[in-house]
C-alpha cells in the first residue's frame, strides 16, 4: 500500500504562530480585565482549545466567563487576521512543493476555524 495522503497540522508545525497566539491571548486578558499571564505562561496553551487555555491560565476562573473569554479571543483575533502573516518553518514551502510535485495530496488538519485557516496559509504563500 503506497501513501497517497498528507495531513498535516498547522500551529507549531507548518506555520510559526506563536507570536500571534501569544499576543491574542493577552490582549484578550487585558481587554476582560483579568490578572495578567507572562508570554511562557500563555505560550504553554497552544494547542489546548480555547476553554482548556483560559481553564489553564485561570484556575478558578467561573464556567460563564469562558464562552465570553472565547468569543473576545475569537473576535481579536479576526480583527487582526489581515495583519497577520506567521513565518513558514524553514524548509515547509520548499517541502510541501516537492510532496505536491511528486503527487501527494496534502491537506491540514486543526482546530482553527476554516476562514482563519483560508488566511493564513494564503498569506504565508501555502495555500493551494
Amino acid at each position: 500500500m503506497s501513501i497517497k495522503l498528507i495531513i498535516f497540522d498547522f500551529d507549531g508545525t507548518l506555520g510559526d504562530t506563536r507570536r500571534n497566539i501569544v499576543t491574542t491571548m493577552q490582549m484578550t486578558i487585558k481587554e476582560l480585565q483579568l490578572p495578567s499571564r507572562t508570554e511562557a505562561e500563555c505560550a504553554a496553551t497552544i494547542g489546548l482549545p480555547l476553554a482548556g487555555c483560559f481553564r489553564t491560565l485561570f484556575p478558578d476562573i467561573q464556567d460563564e466567563l469562558i464562552p465570553r473569554c472565547a468569543e473576545t479571543y475569537r473576535r481579536i483575533f479576526n480583527e487582526n487576521l489581515q495583519k497577520i502573516t506567521p513565518e513558514a518553518f524553514p524548509g515547509v514551502v520548499k517541502t510541501l512543493k516537492t510532496l505536491k510535485e511528486q503527487g501527494f495530496t496534502l491537506t491540514i488538519a486543526s482546530s482553527r476555524s476554516r476562514n482563519s485557516l483560508t488566511e493564513l496559509t494564503h498569506n504565508m504563500g501555502i495555500a493551494r
